[in-house]
């Protein structure tokens, strides 16, 4: 996975290209993010990942100069990381330049696998 997409990696999203949609609501002093996964054939459900972070509190002073403060809250900057990642991601899927990209990534990894497979299976028949 490249680095535009870093703070996704670091959540534990090991490949974007799994990703259908996502959403995000606040509850309380939290802001969820929840990201749904494609669903293989057959599966009844679709796979998602619930993620929680916490609101940042500030006080503000309120009134143009006058003593009065009040308490605000805003999203946290790995949250809102995130979601521009998601929200470039998603601009890219729905491109058509940014789908064969993302095609292509994918061939290139799957290219990978197969020749480390392919050798991981020529070491085990020499070792017969």
């Amino acid at each position: 996975m490249s680095d535009q997409y870093k703070t996704l990696a670091e959540m534990g999203i090991e490949d974007v290209s799994e990703i259908e949609k996502f959403s995000t609501r606040q509850e309380g002093d939290m802001d969820i993010l929840k990201i749904y996964f494609h669903r293989d054939p057959g599966e009844w459900f679709a796979k998602s990942k619930k993620f929680k972070f916490k609101r940042q509190v500030k006080t503000v002073r309120v009134n143009e100069g006058k003593v009065s403060y009040r308490e605000t809250s805003e999203s946290s900057p790995y949250f809102l990381r995130a979601l521009t990642e998601l929200e470039k991601l998603a601009d890219k899927m729905h491109s058509v330049t940014g789908r064969k990209e993302i095609l292509l990534e994918e061939i290139d990894h799957l290219e990978k696998v197969m020749e480390r497979k392919i050798a991981d299976i020529r070491r085990q028949i020499e070792e017969l």
